[in-house]
C-alpha cells in the first residue's frame, strides 16, 4: 500500500515520520503518549541499537534536498555500499556489486562509472535516484518519502514517480508518501491521510478523498486545485496554519473555517466514520446526521 499524508507546509507531516525514525532529538522533542508500531514492535520502546538495526535496513527513507541527504566528500557508489556493509553483513565485493545494481535498478545510465563519481557530478534527477537507490539498497519493508520530488523538474518527476511505482509493486515494499501536491497523490497512493496542526483530520481511500471530501480543510485544499473534479475558479484556504505551540481552542481549524460555528471554538470533534475506510473529525458530522 501507498499512504499519502498531505497538508500545508508546518502541518506536522515531516515532523510525524522523522518520529517514527527516531530523528527527532530528545530532548527538546517530546513523545506524550501513543505508540509507533512496526511489524507488531513499539518503536517508542525500542533501544537505540535496535533503532539502528531497523533504521536504513526495514524502514528506508528519501528526504526532500537529496544535496543534503548526500555526503559531497564521498562518492555515490561508497554512499550506497555503506548501507550494505552495515544491514546485510557481505564483503566489500559482493556490496560494490549490489551498489552498482542499484544505481542500475533506479534508471542511471553507465552505473559503473557513475559508482566512481561524486554528488555535484550528478544532475538533479540523478542525485534523487541516487537517494533513493541508498534508501532501497538493503531492500527494506518501508519506504519513508518525503517530498522527494519538489526539487525537480515535471519530467524528472513522473520519471521518479514510476520509478517508485514500479519498485514498490516488484519488491512488495509499502510507502509513505509525504507531499502538499495533490496531483501526484492522485496518480500514486492508495490512502491518504489529510494533517492539519499536527493530527489527522481526515483518512480515506484516494477515491474517497477526491470525490467526497468531508472534512472543509480538504475541502479547501480540492478547491485550490487548477485542475479535476473540484476545478473552476481558484480559491485560496484563507489565513495561515495556526502556531503549534499556541492552538486554538477546539478545532484548530475553526478560525479559518467559513463554516464554523460556536461548539467548534470551545470543544475539539470527535472522530465521524464514513462506511469502511473513512474518517473524519468535523462537528458538521452531527448537523449531517452521521
Amino acid at each position: 500500500e501507498t499512504l499519502a499524508i498531505v497538508g500545508e507546509s508546518g502541518s506536522g507531516k515531516s515532523v510525524t515520520v522523522q518520529t517514527v525514525m527516531k530523528l527527532i532529538p530528545m530532548p527538546p522533542g517530546e513523545i506524550k503518549g501513543g505508540e509507533i508500531l512496526f511489524q507488531g514492535e513499539d518503536l517508542i520502546k525500542v533501544s537505540d541499537e535496535r533503532m539502528r538495526q531497523l533504521r536504513g535496513g526495514k524502514i528506508g527513507m528519501i528526504f526532500q534536498d537529496p544535496m543534503t541527504s548526500l555526503n559531497p566528500t564521498i562518492k555515490v557508489g561508497k554512499q550506497i555500499m555503506e548501507g550494505i556493509l552495515i544491514h546485510k553483513k557481505v564483503t566489500k565485493e559482493e556490496a560494490k556489486k549490489q551498489a552498482v545494481e542499484m544505481l542500475r535498478k533506479v534508471g542511471i545510465p553507465k552505473p559503473e562509472e557513475r559508482f566512481n563519481q561524486y554528488p555535484h557530478e550528478f544532475s538533479g534527477g540523478m542525485r534523487q535516484r541516487a537517494v533513493i537507490a541508498i534508501a532501497l539498497s538493503c531492500e527494506p519493508e518501508l519506504l519513508i518519502c518525503d517530498e522527494p520530488t519538489t526539487a525537480l523538474d515535471i519530467t524528472t518527476e513522473a520519471q521518479i514517480l514510476r520509478l517508485m511505482q514500479t519498485l514498490a509493486v516488484e519488491a512488495g515494499i509499502g510507502i509513505i508518501f509525504i507531499s502538499h501536491n495533490l496531483r501526484v497523490i492522485a496518480q500514486i497512493c492508495d490512502r491518504v491521510m489529510v494533517m492539519y496542526a499536527g493530527k489527522c483530520v481526515e483518512s480515506a481511500t484516494v477515491e474517497g478523498i477526491f470525490n467526497e471530501p468531508r472534512h472543509p480543510y480538504t475541502l479547501g485544499l480540492l478547491l485550490a486545485l487548477p485542475q479535476g473534479k473540484w476545478h473552476g475558479e481558484l480559491k485560496a484556504v484563507e489565513g495561515q496554519p495556526p502556531d503549534l505551540f499556541e492552538l486554538p481552542r477546539g478545532c484548530a481549524f475553526n478560525p479559518r473555517c467559513k463554516w464554523a460555528m460556536r461548539i467548534c471554538g470551545n470543544r475539539i470533534p470527535t472522530v465521524t466514520n464514513v462506511g469502511e475506510n473513512h474518517q473524519f473529525t468535523c462537528w458538521l458530522a452531527k448537523l449531517e446526521g452521521l
